[in-house]
């Protein structure tokens, strides 16, 4: 079934691409799957460096 998601297109080396193909083999992955992994984990991180939940912001002005 074809996604209606958006695209992206990124160009790696030869040694880049062969290193994130053994690290997705390793977790049964295929290199866009570990790729979309990768880059979910990188957005989490960021939102919570960006936007700290206003609990933690009250906790530290104690």
């Amino acid at each position: 079934m074809p996604s209606d998601k958006p695209r992206i297109t990124i160009r790696v080396s030869e040694e880049e691409l062969e290193e994130l193909q053994k690290a997705a083999d390793e977790q049964y992955r295929t290199v866009p799957a570990l790729v979309l992994v990768l880059v979910k984990k990188f957005l989490d991180e960021r939102r919570k460096t960006q936007n700290p939940s206003p609990t933690k912001k009250a906790k530290g002005g104690e």
